[in-house]
């Protein structure tokens, strides 16, 4: 398509460097340009800038002492030779110095060296002889009559000079111009050839002068030249294209305009002409007349249209190539309405034939579609359309296009199916569905996003009744049965219209934030009202689409939800009877640690008498045990609340802890089973490890089990050295981990994958139940554990991480 971009030649025009560039000259210069009438026209591209007052002054001060010189030696001429009988040839030279010096400047100079050379000519050429008295009336009136001659002399020769400045002026323009500029006088003789005609036709000024223009170019007309040339003296103005010949003998096509040129008493005296070369634009569109069939052609193919032309009259009939191919006919073949009908399906004659008579007939335009029952036995569906033309008044024709629209037909036959399968499917799935739409409050948004909002959230906090203005923007426009159902309602028609009855605005407005983040899926747990006042637990999706409405799904979880806190109940009973029966391994630990502290009161109670029944009571050692009891019944204390703690059966209650405190109250609380199974426990914390959002008992739960197994993992088979390590890493500061290491005989490949399943266990009389105990509340924080043989004590690592808080533990 490169030829619809190009664009007509146009012929640069390159002035010469005397032209446009200005030359500087000296006052002489000018001068002596002046007398010998060889001063250039000013240039009317570049014009001279306007003197400063500073420069004209000093102009008119050259000026004049030139003038004064040459007034002066003219004098001082005819005095030597004594010519006072002939003051006329003093008159002529002064007029001669008054004219040079008109030319160079304006009526003032003029004006003033006039009556220089009057006061001469009185001086030294009348009588008296050198004196200034004028005794003759004839002298005063040869004087005036001087100053009126030099005045009208100086005047029309300083209006020759402009005129002829705006001649050279005016055709320096026609010079400038691209276009080809000639004048031609009524017998067709060349009088004016402009430069754009010597580079268009390649002829210079002088060979062109004086030919016949249509001789010289051997031009080309649309009409008779003597046609044309009536046309434009009666109109005064011609236009239209000529063909024409440049001296190389190249062809090119010109726009030519014609202006007549006539005298002031109306005479015919010649024709301006202006041509334009337009030949690249010709061809151009040539080209594109060429290529617009071409593209015709094409897009009828593409798009399965052919053309066609009814002559009503004749019969006669025209196809485009198209047509040929819907009917299956040879390019060859004269198309006609027999040809015609024979394609024509035979239960679609009578339509056809009846929409022609009745266009033929009324002339109406047609719009129908009909049946072509092929050769080969396959149908095409054809929508033809027809209107009347009015070329010609009384032999009708019809002009119009067929389209072959059998695919068109199977697509739209496979999209009223799909509708349908549609419709089936969103009337009878059991899922409820919603059909609503979301155009208005989408709208709503993008007004928003045009008034500059970016931070959506802070606009709804601004204004929140922003929320309830969009609920009402959304419509429910259609549902199904089992949102019917659901919702309790008698029918759909309850539920069509504002999404109001039934959501809340905390709900939507996350709805909303989803859709301003342009995001096309939204999935929520929420709760609705029922029409009939039931609270129920739904999971919402919403799908948006690209028609302006929104499929959203209902999925009932209320029985789900009751099931889950059931779940989390029995869960809680499960933890709760893991500790207890932590406890109860813990036992003789317990009893011996809470018998120290009892013990020890014992014994300073006793020692407590005896200094209290001495004759002399020694009140300082009884005040010391009895410091020392207390402390011992507060260490019993802790004890017994650490297990009452453990045993208690309560609701988690979620507080920002602190990891390290956590483990140490863990490990503290194994101190004694630690001390009596030999093993040594150590723990590596990270300096600044996150808080954790957790329940404290929990937390403690989970480290006592895991440090529990992997003391009894190492008892069980008799490891000579016995060490836990308790680790804490955080990951990118997003979470901690926690491990506890043993130096047990670690893990069996294939007890890995089940280690925490419930009731898998590999110990004697164990239940299976505290492994999996700790992955339920790890998974209930939002965490994870895992294990493998990776401890540095050569055992098995239990490992688990928990989502970090805001704050760290220093």
């Amino acid at each position: 398509m490169q030829h619809l971009r190009q664009s007509d030649t146009a012929v640069e025009y390159e002035p010469t460097s005397t032209e446009h560039r200005p030359v500087p000259t000296s006052f002489l210069s000018e001068f002596i340009a002046a007398l010998l009438n060889t001063k250039p026209n000013p240039d009317v591209i570049l014009p001279r800038t306007r003197p400063t007052f500073n420069e004209h002054i000093r102009y008119l001060a050259r000026l004049w002492t030139v003038g004064i010189v040459l007034m002066t030696a003219a004098t001082w001429g005819m005095v030597r030779l004594q010519i006072f009988d002939r003051p006329g040839t003093a008159i002529l030279a002064y007029l001669l110095i008054i004219i040079v010096l008109s030319l160079m400047d304006s009526f003032v100079t003029s004006a003033l060296f006039s009556l220089i050379a009057v006061g001469c000519l009185n001086y030294f050429f009348m009588v008296p002889l050198y004196s200034f008295e004028i005794t003759s009336t004839q002298d005063a009136v040869a004087l005036v009559a001087f100053v009126v001659t030099s005045f009208a002399i100086t005047t029309l020769v300083r209006r020759a000079r402009r005129f002829g400045e705006a001649q050279h002026a005016q055709a320096h323009l026609l010079d400038l111009t691209p276009d080809a500029i000639l004048v031609v006088d009524v017998n067709r003789v060349i009088t004016y050839w402009n430069r754009g005609a010597e580079r268009l036709f390649g002829w210079t000024r002088e060979e062109a002068l004086g030919k016949t223009v249509h001789l010289l170019l051997k031009t080309v007309y649309p009409a008779p030249l003597q046609e044309i040339v009536e046309t434009a003296n009666r109109d005064g103005r011609w236009e239209g294209e000529l063909v024409q010949m440049t001296r190389d003998g190249a062809e090119v096509v010109v726009s030519s305009k014609w202006t007549v040129r006539r005298d002031t008493r109306g005479n015919l005296i010649g024709t301006l002409q202006s041509n334009t070369d337009i030949t690249a634009r010709k061809r151009a569109e040539e080209a594109l007349l060429k290529s617009q069939a071409a593209y015709l052609s094409e897009a009828q193919r593409l798009s399965h249209t052919g053309s066609f032309g009814w002559n009503v009259t004749t019969g006669e009939l025209t196809w485009s190539a198209e047509s040929f191919r819907i009917f299956g006919f040879d390019s060859e073949a004269k198309p006609t309405l027999e040809l015609v009908f024979q394609r024509v399906h035979p239960d679609d004659r009578m339509l056809v034939r009846t929409q022609l008579e009745r266009a033929a007939t009324h002339e109406e335009p047609l719009d129908f579609e009909h049946r072509l029952l092929m050769p080969n036995g396959s149908v095409k569906t054809l929508h033809v359309v027809a209107r009347p033309s009015l070329e010609e008044r009384g032999h009708p024709k019809l002009v119009g296009a067929v389209m072959d629209v059998t695919s068109h037909k199977v697509a739209y036959s496979a999209l009223e199916q799909s509708e349908q399968r549609y419709r089936l499917l969103f009337k009878f799935m059991p899922i409820s569905l919603w059909r609503v739409d979301a155009g208005a409050a989408c709208e709503m948004l993008d007004e928003l996003r045009a008034a500059g909002v970016t931070d959506f959230p802070a606009y709804l906090d601004a204004h929140p009744e922003w929320i309830m203005k969009a609920m009402h923007a959304f419509k429910t426009e259609e549902v199904n049965d089992a949102c019917v159902r659901l919702l309790g309602a008698k029918d759909a028609q309850d539920l069509l219209g504002p999404i109001t009855p039934f959501w809340q605005p905390k709900y939507l407005r996350r709805l909303l934030e989803s859709r301003f983040r342009n995001e096309s899926f939204f999935e929520e747990k929420m709760q609705f009202v029922t029409l009939d006042g039931r609270l129920i637990d739904v999971l919402f999706t919403a799908v948006r689409t690209g028609f302006g409405f929104s499929i959203s799904g209902l999925v009932d979880l209320t029985e789900l939800v009751k099931a889950q806190e059931t779940l989390e109940r029995l869960q809680i009973e499960f933890a709760h009877a893991a500790r207890v029966s932590t406890l109860g391994e813990l036992t003789a630990s317990i009893a011996h640690e809470l018998n120290q502290p009892l013990g020890a009161i014992a014994t300073n109670c006793s020692a407590g008498l005896r200094w209290l029944n001495r004759p002399q009571p020694d009140l300082d050692e009884v005040r010391t045990l009895i410091q020392r009891s207390l402390s011992d019944a507060r260490r019993a204390a802790d004890i017994i609340a650490r297990v009452r703690e453990m045993a208690a059966r309560r609701a988690p209650a979620r507080v920002l802890v602190s990891p390290h405190a956590i483990i140490l109250e863990a490990l503290q609380f194994l101190r004694h089973e630690v001390e009596w199974r030999g093993v040594t426990v150590s723990h590596s914390f990270l300096p600044a490890a996150p808080h954790v959002l957790a329940d404290r008992t929990l937390l403690h739960q989970v480290i006592v089990n895991l440090a529990v197994n992997a003391m009894q993992a190492m008892a069980q088979v008799g490891a000579a050295e016995r060490r836990i390590t308790v680790r804490t890493a955080s990951l990118d500061g997003a979470s901690l981990c926690c491990s506890v290491e043993d130096s047990g005989p670690g893990i069996e490949p294939d007890h890995q994958p089940r280690l925490f399943e419930s009731f898998f266990t590999t110990k004697e009389g164990g239940m299976g139940m505290g492994l999996s105990i700790c992955r339920s509340i790890i998974e209930a924080h939002g965490g994870r554990i895992e294990a493998d043989n990776g401890s540095i004590h050569g055992g098995a690592r239990f490992s688990f991480t928990l989502p970090a808080a805001n704050g760290t533990l220093q």
